[in-house]
This record gives structure tokens, C-alpha cells and sequence, in this order.
């Protein structure tokens, strides 16, 4: 399919391309953020990228940043695993519904349906007797190299999870999870996350009906999961250019350049571990390139008197 070539080519694009250490971090970060809030959103969250870290409801943050610690779990967890279990499912639905559900990390054990919004049923799930045998199936796809093309095993296993609906709640979730596990498992990454769920909240009515005819029509719901994928890969191309011309333009004495990237490996710093750096420099030099950077907004003072420290401005 050209599709698919487009998403190999833009693959390769990521893993070749020299991306400085600090614009990686701060694409990433947002990325992983907005995997998270998006795939909170499509289950009706109402926060926006803004509120996330300012918002007084507890739960809703706590859906994402429970979505946030899954991700961080696929990515930490897998190394050099190359097969999934059903248990790895459980562990799955177990951190997205942490502190959320009494159900968290149990397949359902009552009868599920998936119902449209006049309340009318448009999907009966499998009854429970029939629910673990049916992941084995699953999981056995995923473990083989029967397909080809990693993305296409990882849209099928998605698919074919939302129909097999194992659990109460938090299958949409677990379910846009296990694309990105399946990616892992393959060994197929583009070395900075793509958030793909900010696609589909943003055309949610397409893709809740692709998912809908799915099976009956696998080709359509296909393309339209990778036509949706490869959109997302041009956005975090973009963002990589753009950050890297933002880049440029700001040209940094020596000492500040250094001073700026001890700042970003160490995430939040303090004047000591700074000036330790420059010993034959005087505080109140290394105090006057603090507040250039501070100046070229790129990096915020946080504290004051002992208790100051300096992170990135973004």
C-alpha cells in the first residue's frame, strides 16, 4: 500500500534526522501528553491540554495521568519481551483504572454491549464464558508473524480488542494502549512518540464509525487508521522543523549555550550544581547569564533566596 510506504518513509525520516536533545524532550513530552488527553477525551473527558495540570478535578486528571503511567509502563516494561500475554492486557487496564474502579485489572464477568447515543445497543459483546479464549486468539495473531506490516497487526489487534469489549470499562483506552504495544513488541518505533489519539478525538463521529464496520469492512477501517497515523507523522515532522529553525535563531555566548544544557539534561537545577561547573567563574557571572537565558525566555527561575532553581521556560 503507498500508505504504508509513506508511514515507513516518514519512520526512517525520525530515526535519521540529528534532533537536538532539547527540542526531542519537549516534542516528546507534549506528545505522550497529548496521547494521554486525547484518548481520555474520546471517552468523554472534558479537559483541554491547558487544564490538564490546573484543573481542581481530581478524577479527570487522574484518567489521564493513569493513561500517562500506561504508556511510560509499555515503554519501560517491554525491552526485550517479543511476545504478549494476557496478563500484560490486565496489568494494562489495571494502571488506566487506578483509583478510578473496583474493576481495574478484571475482565468483565456480565454481559457488555457498546450502545450509540440514543442509548440503543448497536453492538452485543461476547457473553464472559467466552472472553479469555477469545484473547488467547488475539494475542496469538500478535505473537505471530503472520502480517507483513507491524502497523497493520497493531489497527487489526485494536479492532478486534474493541469487539472482544473484555472489560466494564476502560476498553477504548486499554485498546488504543495495545496499538502502541504491539508497535514495541515488533521492534517498530519512530524514536518520539505519535500521537495519533489527537486524530481521532478530533474526527471521533469517523472513528467510531470505521470501528463500527471494521470487521465487515476491514479494508475501509484500515485506511483510515493509516491514513490517520501518517497525518500525525507530518504534524511531528512539522513540529521538529519548526523547533529546529526556533533553534537557530538564538544564537548563545559559550558559556550560556553550556549553561542552557545543563539546564535541560537535569530537568530542574540549582545555582550550585551550576556554578560547580564553572569553578574559575565568578557567582555574579554565572548569576548574570541566568538572567539572559531568563531574558530570551529559556529558562524560568523557580523559587527564590536557597530554595531557587532554574528548568527549561517550555
Amino acid at each position: 500500500m503507498e500508505i504504508i510506504a509513506k508511514i515507513e518513509a516518514n519512520r526512517i525520516f525520525f530515526h535519521s534526522i540529528p534532533i537536538l536533545p532539547q527540542i526531542k524532550e519537549k516534542i516528546q513530552r507534549i506528545s505522550l501528553l497529548k496521547s494521554s488527553l486525547y484518548s481520555a477525551r474520546i471517552e468523554g473527558n472534558p479537559l483541554t491540554i491547558e487544564e490538564v495540570d490546573t484543573s481542581q478535578n481530581r478524577q479527570k486528571k487522574r484518567e489521564v495521568f493513569n493513561i500517562l503511567s500506561a504508556i511510560k509502563f509499555i515503554d519501560k516494561g517491554v525491552g526485550n519481551k517479543k511476545l504478549l500475554s494476557q496478563k500484560d492486557i490486565l496489568n494494562l487496564h489495571r494502571l488506566v483504572l487506578k483509583d478510578l474502579s473496583p474493576e481495574a485489572g478484571y475482565l468483565r464477568r456480565e454481559m457488555g454491549a457498546i450502545f450509540n447515543r440514543a442509548g440503543i445497543a448497536v453492538y452485543v459483546s461476547p457473553p464472559p464464558s467466552q472472553i479469555s479464549a477469545l484473547l488467547d486468539d488475539l494475542l496469538s495473531f500478535i505473537n505471530s508473524d503472520k502480517e507483513k506490516f507491524p502497523i497493520i497487526t497493531a489497527f487489526i489487534a485494536h479492532l478486534v480488542f474493541e469487539k472482544i469489549h473484555p472489560f466494564i470499562d476502560g476498553n477504548g483506552r486499554v485498546g488504543r494502549l495495545l496499538i502502541f504495544n504491539v508497535f514495541m513488541i515488533k521492534n517498530w518505533s519512530f524514536n518520539i512518540n505519535i500521537a495519533l489519539e489527537e486524530y481521532l478525538d478530533k474526527h471521533k463521529e469517523e472513528y467510531y464509525y470505521h470501528l463500527d464496520i471494521g470487521l465487515k469492512r476491514p479494508e475501509d477501517y484500515l485506511l483510515y487508521m493509516l491514513d490517520a497515523f501518517w497525518q500525525q507523522t507530518e504534524k511531528i515532522k512539522d513540529q521538529i522543523r519548526e523547533e529546529s529553525e526556533k533553534n537557530k535563531k538564538i544564537i548563545l555566548p559559550p558559556r550560556q549555550e553550556e549553561i542552557y544544557f545543563i539546564i535541560s539534561d537535569h530537568k530542574m537545577v540549582s545555582f550550585d550544581i551550576i556554578k560547580r561547573r564553572f569553578l574559575k567563574v565568578p557567582g555574579r557571572t554565572i548569576r548574570y547569564d541566568l538572567k539572559k537565558l531568563q531574558e530570551k525566555g529559556l529558562i524560568r527561575k523557580v523559587g527564590s533566596t536557597k530554595g531557587t532553581f532554574y528548568r527549561l521556560a517550555s
